[in-house]
């Protein structure tokens, strides 16, 4: 009798311990069967750092732009191919002249944000001439930018593309040229763009602008 009293007693302790919202059998010991919204904070541990075996782990996400705020999301990083931000250096070299005009980086535009990073002009120098409207010598207006367009395998989809270009002179057609340059790329499941900010300076070269909406 006194083994079988023990033996419920352990039972009952661990049907306790377990709690199920939405579900009358909770299989651990909190078991949420729907969805999960929490509309005020919550206390969390801290990841404070990974390794290379640090893989068996799941990123819980609070929305904020939810109706109402506060539904809860798992980002299932099994299935992300990249990581939250990427490091990528390129290098192009074997140029005609200077100008990389269009380079289809290939990162898909509705996937991806991609920022500029450390750029590198290698080889030879280029010299300074006069050029139209320009009433001294000068060395040229260098444009290092992406922006996104259709690709150019002709799949349609809208990707990232790159463009360094010396607007206004050109080198030798013989020079040897070397570009390096790192691009960052954000996951947009991380990630948003931040809308386009356009000010009028009346003609200035001084003035302020207004912070971005973050919220």
């Amino acid at each position: 009798m006194r083994i079988f009293l023990v033996l419920v007693l352990i039972i009952s302790a661990k049907s306790l311990a377990q709690v199920g919202i939405g579900t009358t059998q909770p299989e651990t010991d909190l078991h949420v069967a729907g969805s999960t919204l929490i509309q005020d904070e919550f206390e969390t541990n801290q990841l404070s750092s990974t390794n290379n075996n640090d893989v068996d782990f799941k990123l819980i996400t609070r929305l904020t732009n939810s109706n109402p705020v506060g539904e809860i999301k798992r980002l299932n990083v099994d299935n992300l191919t990249v990581a939250p931000i990427n490091v990528v250096k390129y290098r192009f070299y074997n140029l005609v002249g200077d100008n990389l005009e269009d380079v289809d980086i290939s990162f898909e535009a509705d996937r991806y944000l991609i920022a500029i990073s450390n750029f590198r002009y290698i080889g030879d120098p280029i010299a300074k001439q006069a050029v139209q409207n320009h009433n001294r010598p000068t060395m040229g207006n260098f444009i290092t930018r992406v922006f996104t367009a259709p690709s150019l395998t002709g799949s349609g989809v809208e990707t990232w593309h790159l463009q360094i270009q010396n607007t206004f002179l050109d080198p030798d057609p013989d020079a040897e040229i070397e570009y390096e340059i790192t691009l960052i790329i954000y996951d947009r499941s991380y990630y948003r763009a931040l809308p386009p900010i356009q000010t009028n300076l009346g003609g200035s070269n001084t003035g302020s602008v207004a912070a971005p909406d973050i919220k």
